[in-house]
C-alpha cells in the first residue's frame, strides 16, 4: 500500500464541492460493496494521477491509497477495485463528462448525482442572459421578460395568465416545429446544454489570473543567469510557455465554437438544428473536461507551490522539469479533442 499525505488547500480560494469539481469524484454515488469505500473519493494529484482519498481534514491532511491497493486494504473488495480502476482512468470528473464516461463504462448512477450544485448554478447566472434572451427574442419578438437566471426560460411558461401561456406555447411550436407537449422537455434540455457551456467557461475564466501569473513567472525565470547559461533550462521554459499558451488558446477557441453554435441555432430554431447543437456540445464534454481538469490541477499545484511568484531560480527550474511532462501530455489530449471536435 502507498499512503501519502496532502495538505488541504491553503490558497484561500473558495471551496468547490465534489459535484462542481473536475478533479474529485465522491464514491458515494457509485454502487460499491464496501461502505468504507463509499465514504471515500477519487482525487487527481498534481501529476494527474488518481488516488483514493480515505480521509481529509485541514490538520492531518489527506490519507490516500492507490486504486490498485484497494482490494489489499479492504478485504473482499475485488469487485470494488475493478470499478474504481475503471474510474481512475477517466481524465475528468466533472458532471458533464461523467454522463458520457459512466455510460460507456456501464456504471449506473442516480442521474441527480450528475447535476451541478445549486450554489454553482447561482454562480453561473451571470452567463444565462446570453443564452436565454436570444431564444425568447427570436421566438416572441422581444427580450423584455425577466431572463437573468436559469429559471427565466421556464418562468415565461409559468405565467398565471393561462391564455398567454397557451399562446406562447403555440407560437413556439409554430416557429420551431416542436409539438406543444414536447416544449417543456425541450426547454429543460436547452437549459442544461447552455449550463454546461457556462460551467466550462466559468471554470476557464477563473483560471485566467493563475495562467497570467504563471506566464509572468516564466518570463522572469528566463532572465535569470542560471537559465540563460543552460540550453536545457531555456528549452524547458519555452516548452512550458508554449504548452500553457496552446492549451489556453485552444480551450478558448472551443468555447467560442460553442457560442457560435448557439448563434447558428438561434437563426434557425427547430428540432433538428437543436439536436445538431446538442451533439456538437455533448460530444465535446469529455475532451473539454480532460483539458480543463488537467490545466486546473497543474495551475493550482503551481500556485500553491509558488505563492506571490516566490522561489529562487533553482527551485523554479526543478519544479518546472517535473511539471513539463504533464503539460505535454495535456497538449496531446487537447490536440486529440480538437480533431474530434472538427469531425463532429
Amino acid at each position: 500500500m502507498a499512503n501519502s499525505l496532502k495538505n488541504g488547500s491553503k490558497d484561500g480560494k473558495e471551496h468547490v464541492s465534489d459535484r462542481d469539481a473536475f478533479d474529485t469524484l465522491s464514491l458515494s454515488m457509485i454502487s460499491l460493496s464496501s461502505e468504507s469505500l463509499k465514504a471515500a473519493r477519487l482525487v487527481k494529484n498534481s501529476h494527474m494521477e488518481t488516488m483514493v482519498e480515505l480521509h481529509n481534514d485541514p490538520v492531518s491532511g489527506s490519507l490516500q491509497i492507490r486504486p490498485q491497493d484497494v482490494a489489499a486494504s479492504f478485504p473482499g473488495s475485488n469487485d470494488d477495485q475493478a470499478i474504481i480502476s475503471k474510474l481512475a482512468r477517466l481524465n475528468s470528473y466533472d458532471v458533464y463528462s461523467l454522463r458520457n464516461s459512466l455510460k460507456q463504462l456501464g456504471i449506473d448512477v442516480d442521474t441527480r448525482a450528475l447535476e451541478l450544485s445549486d450554489a454553482m448554478k447561482r454562480r453561473l447566472d451571470q452567463y444565462s442572459v446570453e443564452f436565454t434572451r436570444p431564444l425568447v427574442r427570436n421566438i416572441f419578438g422581444d427580450g423584455n421578460d425577466d431572463m437573468n437566471n436559469n429559471e427565466g426560460l421556464l418562468r415565461i411558461f409559468r405565467d398565471p395568465d393561462v391564455a398567454r401561456v397557451r399562446s406562447r406555447l403555440k407560437l413556439m411550436a409554430e416557429k420551431t416545429g416542436i409539438p406543444v407537449e414536447e416544449i417543456p422537455a425541450f426547454l429543460r434540455n436547452y437549459s442544461d446544454l447552455f449550463l454546461s457551456v457556462a460551467y466550462y467557461r466559468y471554470t476557464f475564466e477563473s483560471l485566467a489570473p493563475d495562467i497570467g501569473r504563471f506566464l509572468s513567472w516564466l518570463e522572469e525565470l528566463k532572465t535569470q543567469r542560471e537559465v540563460i547559461a543552460s540550453p536545457l533550462a531555456v528549452a524547458s521554459c519555452k516548452k512550458a510557455e508554449e504548452s500553457v499558451k496552446f492549451l489556453s488558446t485552444s480551450i478558448g477557441d472551443r468555447l467560442a465554437l460553442f457560442n457560435a453554435g448557439f448563434e447558428l441555432f438561434w437563426s434557425d430554431m427547430n428540432r433538428k438544428s437543436f439536436e445538431r447543437l446538442r451533439r456538437k456540445i455533448e460530444d465535446n464534454h469529455v475532451g473539454m473536461g480532460a483539458a480543463m481538469c488537467g490545466l486546473l490541477v497543474k495551475m493550482r499545484a503551481w500556485s500553491n507551490a509558488f505563492p506571490n511568484n516566490s522561489g529562487v531560480p533553482s527551485m523554479r527550474l526543478k519544479y518546472l522539469l517535473v511539471m513539463l511532462p504533464g503539460l505535454e501530455r495535456l497538449m496531446v489530449m487537447e490536440n486529440d479533442a480538437r480533431l474530434m471536435a472538427a469531425n463532429i
